[in-house]
């Protein structure tokens, strides 16, 4: 028997919502020290988050970067696929895809692999960035703990999406407390692609490469409801950086002392101006 069109195409959205709440390109800084992280609230991390992605973000002209689809299905007859794909972005929205090699399931390759490029495109438009930036008007924040360990020290957020899209998640991000960056995103779609996909578990990374973070692996698997999973990863790597635009030079320091006490003691509104 042969795997349908049809269920699997469902699958295409799975790996585009994925990181795409998120800008994968965040501006870091290098002379951060090394110390706790501020006692912020959720507010405040996510604010600060976003004002970082925002201007860090439009610091980059471009980048090209070369990936590895891969996708496996099990059930009604297995099948595999691979493609290496090189990308090109240049600020604010265009992203080009050229397929260096591919291997494979023809199916998996024409109905998932090729249509996962089509829907990143999609989701990099102005309109749909914007519809699901990581942001207070996209998502609810909950700050779950801090994390620590040998590698640095991460505010850990549970996200709720605030409405029904094939773009957002529903789960749980890890921000960097020195640059402000997401890290990691573990979850789900925040809308289910179909009646047939029971379970779709999101795991994405990201790695810094030079002064920026940017997507390292990119990995789902999908329950189907009848029979079978599908696994689809994306690895992210040969990133070349563009030019850049200097960055604002509030960035390349952390939160001063008075922006740390402002940021403990009172509400975001109240250090609006500190933020500016």
């Amino acid at each position: 028997m042969s795997i349908s069109c049809t269920r699997i195409r469902h699958q295409v959205r799975i790996l585009a919502c994925a990181g795409l709440g998120v800008l994968s390109v965040v501006w870091t800084a290098n002379c951060f020290a090394q110390e706790p992280a501020a006692s912020l609230t959720a507010e405040q991390v996510v604010s600060e988050m976003a004002k970082r992605n925002q201007q860090r973000a439009e610091a980059l002209r471009g980048y090209t970067s070369l990936r590895t689809y891969h996708c496996e299905y099990q059930g009604l007859g297995d099948r595999r696929a691979d493609l290496i794909v090189k990308m090109s972005y240049v600020s604010p929205d265009k992203k080009e895809f050229t397929i260096v090699s591919e291997s494979g399931s023809e199916l998996l390759r024409k109905h998932v692999l090729r249509k996962l490029i089509e829907a990143e495109q999609e989701a990099a438009s102005e309109e749909n960035r914007r519809s699901t930036a990581m942001k207070p008007e996209n998502y609810d924040f909950r700050l779950v703990e801090i994390d620590q360990d040998v590698t640095g020290t991460y505010y850990v957020l549970d996200v709720s999406p605030k409405k029904s899209n094939k773009f957002l998640f529903r789960g749980r991000i890890w921000v960097d407390a020195k640059d402000f960056a997401v890290t990691r995103m573990e979850g789900e779609p925040a809308k289910n692609p179909s009646w047939w996909v029971k379970k779709v578990s999101i795991d994405v990374q990201y790695r810094k490469i030079g002064d920026f973070w940017l997507l390292a692996r990119n990995q789902t698997l999908t329950q189907v409801r009848i029979r079978g999973h599908a696994l689809m990863t994306i690895d992210y790597g040969d990133y070349h950086v563009g030019e850049t635009h200097s960055p604002p030079a509030a960035l390349l320091a952390p939160l001063s002392g008075a922006s740390r006490q402002c940021a403990t003691e009172a509400a975001p509104a109240s250090c609006a101006n500190q933020s500016n």
